[in-house]
């Protein structure tokens, strides 16, 4: 096997891994959106952060990659499906589909993708001559960057993961109403 034909093939292996996290995060984002049964859609938003942990990591970032499955799935994702068994709604049956709503749905998603295409197809963005360095995705550099530039940021993040743990421990403290 020649140099040129195993890049090749290492091309073609990472173009597929691409397009595997790609359909990943379409599905699971279709599956988040369209499930009628709770659970099954907090399952395909899993499946959708997933592949996005994927894209970071084909980015070349895999800190970000490695925190977006730590933090999303192993915790946001969790702690969601927990409050959700502990809570009623695992017991509701979900409410019909209404046809109605749904169309109104996919009207105003097609409006809002044909208008944002034609934003991005007619706005021009600026190239880098210069690649970033080698290390820019450092650990060191990105917690750095966190708690010097992007302070403010970091905090509101932590609190809004604070009111998601809050709110995770709400809903599995409600009482059940005696029948």
């Amino acid at each position: 096997m020649t140099l040129t034909s195993h890049l090749q093939v290492n091309l073609m292996v990472e173009q597929l891994a691409l397009y595997l996290f790609v359909v990943l995060a379409l599905a699971g984002a279709v599956m988040a959106a369209g499930m009628r049964h709770i659970l099954h859609a907090i399952i395909g938003l899993g499946i959708s952060l997933l592949g996005i942990a994927g894209l970071f990591l084909h980015l070349g970032s895999p800190f970000v990659a490695a925190m977006q499955i730590l933090i999303y799935i192993g915790g946001i994702v969790v702690a969601i499906v927990f409050a959700m068994m502990l809570s009623l709604s695992m017991t509701v049956q979900p409410p019909r589909a209404n046809r109605l709503k749904a169309w109104f749905a996919a009207i105003s998603s097609a409006l809002f993708l044909v208008s944002v295409s034609l934003l991005l197809s007619k706005a021009e963005f600026s190239t880098i001559e210069t690649p970033p360095p080698a290390d820019s995705w450092a650990v060191a550099h990105i917690g750095h960057a966190l708690l010097n530039h992007y302070n403010l940021v970091f905090e509101a993040l932590s609190v809004v993961l604070l009111l998601a743990i809050i709110g995770a421990i709400l809903i599995a403290k409600q009482e059940k109403p005696e029948s």
